[in-house]
């Protein structure tokens, strides 16, 4: 997904979003612009998430550009078994936002009701995270 618009990194309706990772079920706006509108509405006081459709739409906002490049990783993982990530995609940061989406599955091994921490890293720092739990 691509982010268009002329807001600058350092839009202050970003901020408050700083380190987080915003989870929904609804597409992200494309307009930069809307970003803070879609952020507002979905995002939750402490960062926690109950999704019923297991297509997962997010947007991740960096407190500061990342030394990798401008590219982050997001994963997906059981604490449980924090060694394998069930879900990693590598991203490109624009703007010091990312936005995406993926498919859960049990088939890949996601089960109802269960805690999974979602998190953009860039090396080995994470930068901004979320918990995730699925519902039916």
């Amino acid at each position: 997904m691509i982010i268009t618009g002329a807001a600058r990194a350092d839009d202050k309706a970003l901020k408050p979003y700083a380190g987080q990772i915003v989870l929904s079920p609804d597409t992200p706006p494309t307009d930069f612009d809307a970003l803070p509108a879609f952020l507002k509405a979905n995002a939750t006081k402490d960062n926690k998430y109950e999704l019923i459709k297991w297509d997962v739409n997010f947007v991740g906002v960096l407190a500061k550009p990342t030394a990798d490049n401008g590219k982050v990783t997001l994963t997906v993982v059981d604490p449980a078994h924090k060694t394998e990530a069930l879900v990693s995609i590598d991203l490109a940061v624009k703007r010091l936002v990312v936005v995406g989406g993926f498919k859960l599955t049990k088939a890949a091994g996601f089960e109802l009701r269960k805690p999974y921490v979602v998190a953009l890293t860039a090396g080995k720092t994470v930068v901004a995270k979320a918990e995730l739990v699925l519902r039916e």
